[in-house]
């Protein structure tokens, strides 16, 4: 498959990255999945090192890119490259929808970027990734859009190339900047923060009813993708996502942690692909992995947090931050 010629493509749809590990495909196909049943009208494009992938059938569009891409979070900062929509809602792989996610297009304001999330000082008290006082002189402002990269709506606009662009010249300059390593290279995170600052793009306090990670769970966790449902306390607040992110810990194939994401997974496959009555997928995805959904929502109420913390996947670098970078 291929991108559809220009003429013939929707104003807005959803683009996925899935490249590297043959694990990320996978994750696509489910996201594919979950967006099929509940927004089956709306247009998804691929973006993979292997267009013969399964989860290339279940996309309208395929954008092929070279392979031997790394596994930290360089390719995402051309997201603006592969936009193929006036408006294009980027998703991670690694996220399911829980019910119709059009209405998200509308939730953001007219930015040409948004991200979700909440500004933070430059007088943070937290590390980000980083010092954020320093990334704060970097960008000239007093604040810093922290946000979650895992849904960002793109405008095809200037603004929006700019923001991506000054993103790639600041990862050639990461170590610089004092930024933390993420999975042996870059973090995209930060980059996007310093470059959406300098537009003042500010972050947008959607994660209660866009897209949220059960990192900081406070509470069990209840979802169930084919009846439409998510709820669980997030740092103590509910939320009730259109798109769940199962990242770091949680779409893993092993740990406690990615119960949820594997039994969902499984229940979406023999509903969607299998046809499979949602009761009797339901039902068998429940025996695979409930009882370890069990254990984990009992660890929460016991123990008032995850088994393991996922968050804590930055591995602190010893140099200090620069003062500035331009």
């Amino acid at each position: 498959m291929a991108p559809m010629p220009r003429e013939r493509i929707p104003e807005r749809g959803v683009l996925v990255l899935a490249y590297g590990h043959k694990r990320y495909r996978r994750q696509a196909h489910s996201l594919a999945l979950s967006l099929q049943r509940h927004s089956p009208g709306l247009h998804r494009t691929l973006v993979t090192d292997d267009i013969r992938c399964a989860a290339a059938e279940a996309y309208d569009a395929v954008i092929e890119v070279e392979d031997g891409q790394t596994d930290d979070c360089r390719l995402k900062l051309s997201l603006d490259t592969f936009a193929p929509y006036a408006r294009t809602l980027y998703l991670d792989a690694d996220a399911l929808a829980v019910r119709p996610i059009e209405p998200i297009f509308d939730l953001f304001d007219r930015s040409d970027v948004g991200v979700v999330g909440q500004d933070i000082p430059e007088d943070h008290p937290e590390p980000w990734y980083g010092d954020v006082a320093a990334m704060c002189r970097v960008a000239g402002t007093a604040w810093l859009p922290k946000c979650n990269s895992g849904l960002i709506l793109l405008r095809s606009t200037e603004v929006t190339r700019q923001v991506f662009a000054r993103a790639r010249q600041l990862a050639n300059q990461y170590e610089d900047l004092g930024l933390h390593p993420f999975r042996g290279g870059i973090a995209d995170e930060p980059l996007l923060a310093i470059a959406l600052a300098e537009q003042d793009l500010h972050s947008q306090d959607l994660t209660a009813v866009a897209s949220a990670t059960p990192i900081g769970i406070s509470g069990v966790l209840r979802v169930d993708t084919l009846a439409g449902s998510c709820v669980f306390a997030k740092q103590g607040t509910e939320v009730q996502p259109a798109l769940i992110h199962f990242a770091a810990d949680y779409s893993s194939d092993y740990r406690l942690a990615g119960a949820h994401y594997r039994r969902e997974r499984l229940a979406l496959r023999l509903s969607q692909r299998m046809g499979l009555p949602d009761r009797a997928a339901r039902l068998a995805a429940g025996l695979r992995f409930g009882l370890q959904c069990a254990v984990f929502n009992t660890w929460i109420r016991v123990a008032g947090r995850a088994p393991r913390d996922p968050s804590g996947i930055f591995v602190a670098t010893a140099s200090p931050p620069v003062e500035a970078v331009q």
